[in-house]
């Protein structure tokens, strides 16, 4: 059995690359060699086809940054499965042939008729108030996320004078994935304005924490709370960049659609009622102009101007861009709209240095709340004013940027060594003292 465990995570560092497993925790490897190397493990019938590991690491891959997407996790998958193949890890199973004419399994017995059994019905033990709380809370937490995943965000001009949400409180909460817990019993404050960089070693659980909280798993965000958590790219289709970002204002595309429908039956002398047409055209005008609709597609073409959209790149179709391009698509899509609570996961990774110099000025400026994943040091140098550090199922906060986080840490751990050595000494003198 260990000689199999050392050939699959010989298998698994192979296929991975060097540069990945410099970045990814040993225990990670450890566990992904030991999984596919047991005797239960469905590597899906009949042909092997890397499926099988996809179902059962895809998550934990992704999170650990060892493939780039979802696609990128399939193809890997299903290089591991012909390298474990070659190896003999891996055997297509035997496939299930049908009978020819059905099998009668009483053939030759006496048909008598079997005597009934008696049926006995168990009542389940009656639950604690403690169990019953816990059913309802797990309730309740399944609720949010079928609610919250994958809801569509919009630009919200109720709060044209400003964000009625403010501190956001979450208090002890975990954060599980596949059964193993990345984040136990925190508890997290958001200051309303603060720009957060959250930082951890790969596979720690940085991504799943952003996906708990824009799916409202985490109790204590306000169901009123705009969360935007930019994690795909735009849908390729024949909306244009620009349309795209501005198809995040709802409200004034229909405002818009509604006006055009009035001009059109005005001009029909069809016994129409005219006053109420122009009274109501009146009253769309007005709330174009307290929602300042006319400055919308200047904004939108900004924004798209400064992740390196040139004027005619911005009227192609989504469908004519390439997968990175259509990740800054969805990035302008999220600064346009402006939500109460910003997740940005490794935004420079898709970014030119023009686009990422535009994206640090823009960011500064943010009057809300965001929180942002990042490997780059002079990135989260310039845009955050707190850092959250990830590390052993904790979160710690600190206040400064990265480079004040360093120092502040390496401190903190210079004085814990002092405190351990002063104890230490203590203790061996006690020894001596108990020895003379």
């Amino acid at each position: 059995m260990a000689a199999l465990v050392a050939t699959s995570m010989g298998v698994v560092r192979e296929v991975l690359g060097d540069s990945v497993m410099d970045e990814v925790d040993e225990p990670i490897v450890d566990y992904i060699a030991n999984v596919l190397t047991d005797q239960y493990f469905d590597f899906a019938p009949p042909l092997p086809d890397g499926h099988g590991i996809f179902d059962a690491h895809d998550e934990l891959l992704i999170d650990a940054r060892c493939v780039y997407d979802w696609e990128h996790c399939l193809e890997v998958c299903a290089k591991l499965c012909e390298k474990l193949g070659i190896h003999g890890i891996v055997k297509p199973k035997q496939a299930v042939r049908s009978l020819a004419a059905p099998l009668r399994m009483n053939a030759g017995m006496e048909e008598e008729k079997a005597p009934k059994k008696t049926e006995y019905i168990f009542d389940p033990p009656p639950l604690s108030s403690r169990d019953k709380a816990k059913i309802e809370r797990n309730k309740r937490k399944e609720d949010r996320q079928r609610e919250g995943w994958n809801a569509p965000v919009y630009v919200n001009h109720s709060n044209v004078g400003g964000s009625t949400i403010r501190d956001i409180h979450m208090q002890n909460f975990s954060v599980t994935v596949g059964g193993r817990d990345l984040i136990q019993d925190q508890t997290l404050t958001l200051a309303f304005g603060r720009h957060y960089g959250l930082i951890g070693r790969n596979g720690t659980g940085k991504t799943s924490l952003l996906r708990a909280m824009a799916q409202y798993a985490i109790d204590g965000i306000p169901r009123n709370c705009q969360i935007l958590h930019v994690e795909q790219e735009v849908t390729g289709d024949d909306t244009t960049a620009l349309q795209c970002v501005l198809n995040a204002d709802v409200e004034q595309k229909d405002l818009e659609d509604e006006t055009e429908s009035n001009q059109s039956r005005d001009k029909i002398k069809d016994g129409l009622d005219k006053d109420a047409i122009a009274k109501r055209l009146e009253e769309i005008y007005k709330r174009l102009e307290y929602i300042d609709a006319d400055a919308a597609e200047v904004r939108a073409a900004s924004i798209l101007a400064g992740l390196s959209f040139t004027p005619e790149m911005r009227l192609k179709n989504t469908k004519a861009f390439s997968g990175g391009w259509r990740m800054r698509i969805a990035l302008a899509h999220a600064l346009f709209i402006e939500p109460d609570l910003l997740l940005l996961d490794e935004p420079t990774n898709h970014l030119d240095l023009h686009a990422v110099l535009w994206l640090e000025t823009y960011l500064l400026k943010w009057p809300k709340t965001f929180i942002v994943v990042s490997h780059a040091r002079e990135f989260l140098n310039t845009v955050v004013t707190d850092i959250l550090h990830l590390h052993g199922k904790k979160l710690h906060a600190y206040k400064g940027d990265y480079d004040t986080f360093e120092r502040t840490r390496e401190e903190h751990l210079k004085n814990q060594m002092k405190a351990f050595e002063t104890n230490e000494k203590a203790r061996g003198h006690m020894q001596v003292g108990l020895c003379i």
